[in-house]
């Protein structure tokens, strides 16, 4: 739902009928003319023209029917896209694409039955409550489901903060309080493919932030056991996405554990003082105070368990929060690359020498004078720089240089790529801090910058 469009609407002439875009979208149309291939595709098939059906007769020229319509028009996407597919294709951790539709039902009866057939703004009243959403997951091509808690008193002109949680889930009643949006049930048990979940979060997130007004530099990340592992290969692969994480008990103790010296993620572990993990979760602390990394240890009465931080005492967790703001031009950037598709941080790029690196690691600090170091090991064949303002100025020349070594000197540009060594460069398809890709979500449903 774009809440932030109701003014707009409320205010704005109506438009002219040729002003509007056709629908449905011939592809989407031109599939449901195929008969249905199962039980659950006749279902949808049949939910799709009673739906189309009823929002036809609402009056389009009420304000309220206009704002929704595109909530309305996304779920109805959504089920002309599942319409016809496989439905043996869903891993195990995915919710059931049954469940799912289920889901979509639920959000269609809120916005119709329960409103705007009743001439109701579906919008109002939505503080503090929950809600379970899906969405669409492109790479994979499936439905993802997750559940939404919106803060009390949520209001679309202001910003607000987002935990994420991976297993387990803070109590909603105190995030709502709290202010905070809570998204939860995401996934079915453990995750079968971290690619997959990788998809399916950015996924979610670029949904949540089409419906409401969420703060893309706000969003934290936290699990028990091993969704508190998730955290924690997440803060490394990407750190862009969370600006904390406050991980439970978390299992992390394979070959990839000594990787948490490379996050900079402001990191809270917590552990029940009596947790079969306590051990292997002091290492992780121990190598990330050795790295300098932003990361603060505390334990609880109990042991392997979440109680107590997520139902008894929520607040260690967003006290923790309330400190960090995550920001989109560090000027010191540490990075390990386990595999080129997570090359990217923040606003440097690397380029790899070869498809299956070893371990990357570069890492880039910003200086005085526009002067940028760059320390980069043997896996990395060039650096992307995407510079701005609030990095370097922008109307004086920049100099790179590795040690005593030159490597670029010349005009600053929103890209500068550094060639560091010879080599076939390797690199997968560029993929943008999920923070910018989240404010262009935010602008085009039209909340302020």
């Amino acid at each position: 739902m774009r809440l932030c469009l109701l003014a707009v609407l409320l205010a704005a002439p109506l438009f002219a009928q040729n002003d509007v875009e056709p629908w449905p979208p011939e592809a989407l149309a031109k599939a449901l003319a195929a008969e249905p291939a199962s039980e659950l595709d006749k279902h949808i098939k049949s939910l799709i023209e009673s739906y189309e059906a009823r929002i036809a007769k609402l009056k389009a020229e009420d304000a309220f029917v206009r704002a929704s319509m595109p909530s309305l028009r996304d779920n109805l996407t959504l089920l002309y896209r599942e319409y016809n597919q496989d439905k043996k294709r869903y891993p195990q951790d995915h919710f059931p694409v049954k469940s799912c539709i289920e889901s979509i039902e639920m959000d269609m009866k809120r916005f119709l039955d329960d409103a705007l057939e009743q001439n109701i703004d579906p919008l109002k009243g939505f503080s503090g409550r929950w809600a379970r959403k899906v969405c669409w997951i492109p790479e994979t091509a499936l439905l993802a489901h997750y559940d939404l808690i919106v803060p009390n008193g949520y209001d679309p002109a202001k910003k607000y903060p987002v935990i994420y949680s991976f297993q387990s889930d803070p109590d909603d009643k105190f995030t709502r309080s709290a202010g905070y949006f809570l998204i939860r049930s995401i996934q079915v048990g453990y995750p079968k493919s971290f690619v997959g979940l990788e998809y399916r979060t950015r996924a979610i997130l670029e949904d949540a932030s089409l419906d409401f007004n969420i703060d893309p530099l706000r969003i934290y990340g936290t699990g028990f056991s091993y969704g508190g592992h998730t955290d924690l290969v997440f803060a490394w692969r990407f750190p862009d996405i969370f600006a904390a994480i406050v991980p439970i008990c978390n299992d992390l103790r394979d070959e990839r554990a000594p990787f948490v010296k490379y996050i900079r993620t402001p990191t809270f572990l917590l552990y029940g003082n009596s947790d079969s993990f306590l051990g292997t979760g002091k290492k992780l602390y121990d190598w990330m105070v050795e790295a300098k990394c932003p990361v603060k240890w505390e334990t609880y009465e109990g042991g392997h368990d979440a109680t107590f931080p997520f139902q008894k005492n929520p607040k260690m967790l967003t006290d923790f929060f309330e400190q960090h703001k995550l920001d989109p031009n560090p000027k010191t950037i540490t990075k390990i690359v386990e595999h080129p598709r997570y090359s990217r941080a923040f606003w440097v790029n690397a380029k790899l020498v070869k498809n299956a690196p070893a371990k990357a690691t570069f890492s880039v600090r910003v200086l005085e004078n526009n002067r940028i170091e760059v320390d980069a090991n043997d896996e990395i064949a060039a650096l992307d720089l995407y510079l701005n303002s609030n990095l370097v100025d922008m109307e004086k020349p920049v100099t790179v240089a590795s040690g005593e070594k030159v490597l670029f000197e010349g005009p600053a540009a929103a890209k500068v790529t550094i060639k560091i060594r010879d080599g076939e460069e390797y690199r997968l398809a560029e993929n943008k801090p999920l923070y910018e890709r989240l404010d262009a979500v935010r602008r085009r449903a039209g909340f302020e910058k």
